[in-house]
């Protein structure tokens, strides 16, 4: 739901391409194209430090690229990423957009990629749908889809969000389903933005059972994980600004993972 914290259904696609949430204007949610047909790029190296003797938990590591264009009434952004978890690199491509609906509703479609990958899921297609109100209030629900070689992933989700001044604090909760077994999960999330939609101070945090690899193959099962995560994304002069933050996650039955990411990014 950024970005990766972990191989799970939170976030076993590291972060949206776009504003990970919607944009605002005067303490109330609006679409996410506060300035119509501007271009915005960034790149981003992400590192995961395991502490275990095993071959198989090396640390994680990972680069994307990221190229969005806003338009009136959407955003349209593609990504270029690389994964390496379990000894294994795996590449792909993401198409992430926004569109307008009707008043203070709009939609994103996210679809992902991966045709020879043996940790991450060769296809990806997340569906979410949002509702605000002028009162600051924002509900939301998705749907998300995973194709793994021996089984397929749902995940069904509903979000409750409140803007309060340059606050944005928002509740997640999901049910996943694997061969038939559904778990439930929850997250969370405080953001202070500085500067709407791209700059912001956030902590986020989860717990819950959900779907997580286990190793290359890919090993899916289902286990209790919890997670937390500081980030920070801002623009230093007009053009140019840095992204960065730091996480601590751990899964039932494997070794906690230390890390974060590193961005530069730039708007034109």
């Amino acid at each position: 739901m950024a970005p990766g914290r972990a191989v799970t259904l939170w976030g076993i696609c590291g972060a949206l391409l776009l504003a990970a949430e919607p944009g605002r204007a005067g303490g109330v949610p609006v679409e996410p194209d506060t300035v119509p047909g501007a271009w915005f790029a960034g790149v981003w190296y992400e590192r995961e430090l395991i502490s275990s003797d095993l071959l198989q938990w090396s640390d994680w590591s990972g680069f994307r690229g990221v190229v969005v264009r806003d338009f009136p009434g959407g955003a349209l952004g593609v990504e270029l990423f690389q994964a390496e978890r379990f000894g294994v690199r795996d590449r792909g491509v993401i198409l992430d957009g926004y569109a307008d609906l009707w008043a203070r509703a709009y939609a994103n479609l996210r679809i992902r990629a991966a045709p020879e990958a043996e940790v991450l899921p060769r296809m990806d297609l997340r569906a979410e749908l949002f509702q605000a109100w002028a009162s600051g209030w924002e509900v939301s629900g998705s749907l998300w889809w995973m194709d793994f070689p021996q089984r397929d992933v749902e995940v069904a989700g509903v979000g409750v969000a409140r803007y309060v001044a340059d606050w944005y604090l928002r509740e997640v909760v999901t049910l996943s389903t694997l061969a038939g077994e559904s778990v439930l999960s929850a997250s969370a999330l405080a953001r202070f933005y500085l500067d709407p939609p791209r700059e912001y101070l956030e902590i986020s945090g989860g717990l819950g059972k959900e779907v997580v690899v286990l190793g290359a193959g890919p090993t899916v099962d289902v286990r209790e994980t919890r997670f937390v995560q500081l980030g920070l994304q801002r623009f230093l002069t007009r053009t140019w600004g840095m992204a960065a933050t730091v996480m601590l996650n751990r899964f039932e039955g494997a070794p906690a993972r230390r890390g974060g990411s590193l961005g530069l990014m730039a708007r034109f």
